[in-house]
């Protein structure tokens, strides 16, 4: 039974770029780097030229890092009979026997697979998403919450690959 492999979307990719670089362009319009700084009669001139400094920073990140992720034509998730491997998460396989529950969580139409560990403390996040693992542990309530926003794959064919390869697994629960 062939492996679910879900490789780097570049058409998704483009546009979220794209979509950062708008917002970027959006917060240099708020701090006045196109004229005045917008009025608002809901806002002061000092909030919204802080929220346009947080979204020129935020999104110029995002936008290198998608752009980064055009020219990366490695496999980011695999989901097989031995267990699953995430890029975004670690370079680390984590097998069946430690994956004690698979959830799926949703959020303003953004799905997301969500995994719960045995052992987590085995299993740790590299880069941004170590950052934020502890936030995003809280916000769903499992250990690891699994996208595949920019990937030519859908959550739909995940889940069913999971359950696929889990249902074969010994000793998964």
């Amino acid at each position: 039974m062939d492996d679910f492999v879900a490789n780097t979307s570049r058409s998704q990719t483009i546009l979220l770029s794209m979509a950062a670089i708008a917002f970027v362009i959006l917060g240099a319009w708020m701090v006045g780097a196109f004229g005045a700084i917008p009025g608002s009669t809901r806002y002061s001139p000092v909030l919204i030229y802080a929220i346009g400094w947080i979204c020129i920073i935020f999104f110029s990140l995002c936008a290198v890092a998608w752009t980064k992720k055009l020219f990366d034509d490695s496999e980011q998730l695999r989901i097989g009979a031995t267990g699953i491997r995430w890029k975004k998460w670690s370079g680390q396989l984590i097998p069946w026997t430690e994956i004690s529950n698979v959830t799926e969580w949703s959020y303003q139409r953004q799905r997301f697979i969500i995994l719960d560990l045995r052992n987590p403390d085995m299993f740790p996040s590299e880069g941004l998403l170590a950052w934020l693992a502890k936030a995003n542990q809280r916000l769903t309530g499992g250990d690891i919450a699994l996208s595949l926003t920019g990937t030519n794959r859908n959550l739909d064919e995940a889940m069913a690959a999971i359950d696929r390869f889990r249902s074969m697994s010994p000793n998964s629960s």
